[in-house]
């Protein structure tokens, strides 16, 4: 298998992981919002309107990101330290 290869595959593995979190993440929104862990009463429209749904797409990408982490697994440190080095250069 050629690098062109390779890469073709892994852009093709990586967006359908992306696709299975996307409707994962869009399926817990109800469940967050339900969850009485969020004070929506305090939520307005007028004062700092992105803040409440900037912390919920954070909760559930760090939700979602540690089924990706292999936490608990002979692979985790690989996997931590591929994530720091490909961070870098994101």
């Amino acid at each position: 298998m050629t690098n062109l290869q390779k890469k073709r595959k892994i852009k093709s593995l990586v967006k359908e992981m992306l696709k299975e979190s996307h409707k994962a993440m869009i399926g817990k929104i109800d469940r967050t919002l339900n969850s009485g862990a969020i004070d929506i009463d305090a939520w307005s429209e007028s004062y700092a309107p992105m803040i409440l749904p900037k912390c919920i797409v954070i909760a559930l990408l760090q939700d979602e990101s540690r089924q990706y982490s292999g936490r608990g697994t002979s692979f985790e440190k690989r996997v931590k330290r591929e994530v720091k080095n490909i961070s870098y250069f994101l």
